[in-house]
């Protein structure tokens, strides 16, 4: 019997396509987790049976996982998870770059009404509570998002899109301390500070800081955070 309770569970009676996604879903929040550790080879047809659903579904959502880098084809069949904890240092490196740059456009490119959006984001990032994770990684998300829309890049939109996988989730936030969290919040007001000067050099530089010190985080082995 699957127990709802992990990672594992799929509901009955979904569409293929619905089910897939959701299979797709619950097997990457297991692997950035590392509730399926790394090198732990998965089987299609293993799969299916764990979950108590056709191969159909299972078979797009490990494709999916192979476009994200999550997972590696073996020769001899099935997948294997990759080392995510590697895998994520050499994406954050790029992910500097990237937004580095996106800072450094949007600071000379900004809008007044982009700004007061960014604004709204830090007043409730900070109005929440500590433990809504779903709700502050979406917040993150929004912050990034908004910042890289006003480098009115389109080319640099679809180069940072690919690493959308691996951005800070609720997952990963389960790995930030009270401490952690106040810190971010603050590169995030400094970072919008150096935008509203027009400040390029500074707001690249502190875009760039801010994701090295979420590498260093995430990067080290932590537990789940206490309420």
């Amino acid at each position: 019997m699957v127990d709802a309770n992990t990672p594992w569970f799929v509901p009955r009676g979904v569409p293929v396509a619905r089910m897939a996604d959701q299979i797709y879903r619950r097997l990457r929040t297991a692997i950035l987790s590392g509730e399926i550790p790394a090198r732990t080879r998965l089987v299609e047809l293993e799969v299916a049976a764990r979950l108590q659903v056709s191969r159909t579904p299972v078979r797009e959502a490990i494709s999916r996982l192979v476009s994200d880098l999550l997972v590696t084809p073996m020769t001899y069949g099935g997948v294997e998870v990759v080392d995510t904890a590697e895998e994520q240092g050499d994406i954050f490196v790029i992910r500097e770059a990237l937004e580095g740059t996106a800072a450094r456009l949007a600071a000379e490119r900004i809008t007044d009404a982009e700004l007061q959006a960014l604004d709204q984001v830090l007043e409730d990032s900070k109005a929440l509570p500590l433990d809504a994770l779903a709700e502050r990684a979406e917040l993150n998300d929004r912050f990034h998002t908004l910042i890289l829309k006003a480098a009115r890049s389109q080319r640099l939109i679809q180069m940072v899109e690919g690493f959308r996988e691996f951005f800070i989730d609720e997952v990963k936030l389960m790995r930030y301390t009270q401490r952690d969290t106040q810190t971010a919040l603050k590169h995030h007001q400094e970072i919008v500070e150096a935008l509203r000067a027009h400040d390029a050099k500074r707001a690249e530089r502190l875009a760039r800081n801010h994701l090295e010190h979420s590498k260093a985080r995430l990067q080290k082995p932590g537990k789940r955070r206490r309420p």
